[in-house]
């Protein structure tokens, strides 16, 4: 009988100290936080930087000044009408072709035209302005372009190679006016972008 209850004695004791062991490890983690050797290692994953857009300034121009050619001139909205073959034009005014890039600092062409009158752009069409002349271009939400002359190109009035992509490349402004003694060249002043304010 003593036998037997010294076996009983050691199988509890046994499992006392099995339960304690546990639960003191157990007590212990929630005391200390998670055991080092339970903790994963830290999954790093790297992704290649995302190119963000610029921030581009730009607006739709309202007026146009060529101080050195004593040209300053409100710019309305100019459009091409497929019916007749006709563009938007005014005797005062110039005129933005509104399906060319507005002004602005990321890309495109702005292309501006008007008459080879000396109300409009006859001044710069009899006397072309040198190259490094500046034109400002003012736009409907207060920002001012300026843009540098770099060439002077007569195209023939067919010639729309101008018009075939106004989106991309670097900012221009384009200004065009018809000159010769019969209005036949359209002469386009190419710029490029200086800077905005």
């Amino acid at each position: 009988m003593l036998q037997k209850f010294r076996f009983v004695s050691s199988i509890a004791a046994i499992y006392i100290l099995t339960i304690g062991t546990i639960s003191g490890l157990l007590y212990s983690s929630h005391l200390f936080g998670t055991p080092v050797w339970a903790i994963p290692k830290p999954v790093i994953i790297h992704h290649k930087p995302v190119k963000l857009p610029p921030k581009v300034i730009s607006g739709k121009p309202v007026r146009i000044v060529i101080a050195s050619s004593a040209i300053d001139l409100p710019i309305d909205e100019g459009t091409y009408d497929e019916n007749t073959g006709n563009w938007t034009l005014s005797d005062t005014h110039a005129e933005f072709a509104v399906m060319t890039a507005a002004a602005n600092d990321h890309a495109g062409t702005t292309f501006i035209y008007g008459h080879g009158t000396d109300a409009v752009f006859g001044k710069i069409g009899t006397n072309h302005p040198p190259v490094g002349t500046v034109a400002q271009i003012y736009t409907d939400n207060n920002h001012a372009f300026s843009y540098i002359l770099q060439s002077v190109r007569d195209l023939q009035p067919t010639d729309t190679s101008m018009l075939a992509d106004t989106s991309t490349g670097s900012p221009q402004l384009v200004v065009q006016t018809c000159t010769g003694v019969f209005s036949q060249w359209r002469t386009m002043f190419i710029f490029s972008f200086e800077k905005v304010k």
